[in-house]
């Protein structure tokens, strides 16, 4: 892992990145995620209003609309976001750490509860603050919010091996660290571990909260 990059060089690589990996992203199953996502929405009155915050191509908003929820996709990178579209999900390019300048009329705020798998991995850990404080401004009192990290050796920076160019940012927490944040205006809810483990041992950090 290398060092923390300049935000703005950090945000136009993912949107690269991800466009780069759009395509092969594109034929992934849901898998452990279909578990994750049932367990969350059986807690949620249909039909809220939902918010997918790092939608990728579109998989789990698709999954969650089929569920009879109105789910707005919300992706750094085009390429995804039209890959999103092509499901049939209403998607928008926004950075999800600054959603406050979002003026798409497809996003309408605020919203009944939000979540995003593996997407908040991508910020440094100085700034997961500051990207739950924007996610907490586009949603109501109450509101549930659903996030993972990964779990593994606790380290950030661009990932050396990382099979897409730009190379990507990474996060990643011990599970004591993750379960020591703070999350000013949010209320937590539950801590969990999936026994996901993939190829370089990392696992799900999964995160409830409700908006206070």
């Amino acid at each position: 892992m290398s060092g923390v990059p300049a935000d703005s060089k950090r945000l136009f690589d993912l949107a690269a990145a991800y466009d780069f990996d759009a395509a092969q992203r594109d034929k992934r199953a849901l898998e452990w995620r279909s578990g994750l996502l049932d367990d969350w929405t059986s807690q949620l009155a249909r039909p809220a209003q939902i918010l997918e915050l790092g939608a990728g191509t579109g998989q789990a908003a698709r999954y969650v609309a089929d569920k009879g929820f109105d789910v707005l996709a919300i992706d750094l990178s085009p390429g995804n976001v039209a890959k999103c579209r092509e499901r049939g999900v209403s998607a928008v390019v926004a950075d999800i750490g600054n959603l406050e300048a979002v003026s798409d009329p497809e996003f309408a705020p605020p919203y009944d509860a939000a979540f995003a798998i593996n997407s908040l991995i991508h910020f440094p850990k100085a700034q997961l603050g500051t990207a739950l404080s924007s996610i907490r401004g586009v949603l109501r009192q109450g509101a549930s919010l659903m996030f993972t990290l990964w779990g593994g050796k606790s380290s950030e920076g661009r990932w050396e091996g990382d099979w897409t160019e730009p190379k990507r940012f990474f996060a990643f927490y011990e599970e004591d660290e993750a379960r020591a944040l703070s999350f000013p205006r949010f209320e937590p809810l539950r801590f969990s571990t999936l026994d996901n483990h993939d190829k370089l041992n990392l696992y799900s950090l999964v995160i409830e909260l409700t908006a206070s």
